[in-house]
């Protein structure tokens, strides 16, 4: 159905009426082809596509029933309105019940026509919008079952080639202890501090695996959120000075105690901080912010940032696993520089996490002007501060 038109055909015996019919529909702006009977009409319709069959019932050889069964089977994005006469009306109805849209009776009136015509037309969209969505539904489905795979087998068949070049790699360390060779004790810096960043990749697929599968492990214990942001700080302070960017840190709320496990915690928020440094360009500013709502229970975590912020229809695929903001084609691998990244799992994982602990992970953001991420968890207890 191209632009605001349909395409109709017109099946009528009678000449002088089959072209009223041709110059009406031409004239509310539709396409329109004719047939003089029945199997002329037939033929067209299994030769060429049409939006809109319009059939008089009553024709010689071949009438309007048989015109409306063998589109109603062969044509289902086709629908099909009959013309009758008021004396016949009952046999309208009838072909309505096996599938006719609608029906015209004769004479014709032109409001009525124009009115059907119009919803007919409207109907045949939504149709064809559904179908659209739909077969993109299956699509994404399809997409997303191949991701989760794709995760699956890859963390699966990593793993065991990892733990054999980490057995090696201990070994020859154990070896090189007492070597004074410093090129070759630099060199198996590298590869060792490399070997540390695939194995964090793997475990991070690893989990992200075991999330989509169900198998939410967590080791559960008594977790001082504010703590863990205060070790979070002063484990990264350093990078954003490297990168000249002012982190501001505020953590003047009550201590509280969460029921969660410690590491997974600790590297979802780690993320949020690391995020914030790789998007925001030197010269910016993150703000760490820590308070709590004693009325709901709820501990927050504010981690905001003047970064390069995120396109509102992109909002909901940064949690998406190996979604990256930027072209994929400027792909940089690090953890540190401005608009670095690793294989985009982070962000997944944390969402996992925190919803794993019934909190939640808000995200608010502005192109040009930076990001904050929010994340909401409920807390146990209040830690009463000593002050005597």
């Amino acid at each position: 159905m191209a632009g605001h038109s349909a395409k109709i055909l017109v099946i009528e015996d009678e000449h002088d009426i089959r072209e009223s019919y041709i110059d009406m529909f031409r004239h509310f702006g539709y396409e329109v082809e004719a047939a003089p009977n029945g199997r002329e009409g037939l033929s067209k319709i299994v030769m060429h596509d049409y939006d809109i069959v319009v059939t008089d019932l009553y024709m010689p050889e071949v009438d309007g029933l048989e015109v409306l069964n063998y589109v109603k089977k062969s044509k289902p994005y086709t629908e099909v309105i009959v013309i009758t006469g008021n004396a016949t009306l009952d046999n309208a109805i009838k072909a309505m019940k096996v599938g006719a849209y609608d029906y015209f009776t004769k004479p014709i009136d032109i409001d009525r026509v124009r009115i059907v015509l119009s919803k007919c037309v409207q109907q045949l969209r939504a149709k064809r919008e559904n179908e659209e969505l739909k077969s993109l539904n299956e699509r994404l489905k399809e997409l997303n079952e191949l991701k989760d795979k794709f995760i699956t087998i890859t963390n699966h068949e990593l793993r065991t080639p990892l733990t054999v070049l980490k057995g090696y790699l201990e070994l020859i360390d154990y070896y090189l202890q007492d070597s004074k060779n410093a090129d070759l004790n630099d060199a198996f810096s590298v590869v060792a501090e490399t070997m540390k960043e695939l194995i964090c990749i793997i475990e991070e697929m690893h989990d992200i695996s075991n999330f989509n599968h169900g198998k939410k492990k967590l080791n559960l214990t008594e977790v001082n959120i504010k703590q863990v942001l205060a070790i979070i700080y002063k484990e990264m302070k350093v990078l954003f000075e490297n990168r000249k960017i002012d982190l501001q840190v505020y953590l003047d709320s009550p201590d509280v105690l969460i029921q969660g496990d410690y590491d997974r915690i600790k590297r979802s928020l780690r993320e949020l901080l690391q995020n914030a440094l790789k998007f925001t360009p030197e010269g910016g500013k993150v703000i760490l912010q820590y308070s709590i709502n004693e009325k709901n229970k709820n501990t927050s975590i504010q981690v905001a940032d003047t970064g390069i912020g995120i396109p509102p229809d992109k909002l909901n695929l940064v949690f998406e696993p190996f979604y990256e903001i930027q072209d994929v084609m400027n792909h940089m691998t690090s953890k540190t520089e401005f608009l670095g990244g690793g294989i985009g799992l982070g962000l997944t994982l944390a969402k996992e996490v925190i919803e794993s602990h019934q909190g939640t992970i808000l995200l608010e953001s502005e192109v040009g002007k930076g990001s904050t991420f929010t994340v909401l968890i409920p807390y146990n207890k209040r830690i009463e501060s000593d002050r005597n």
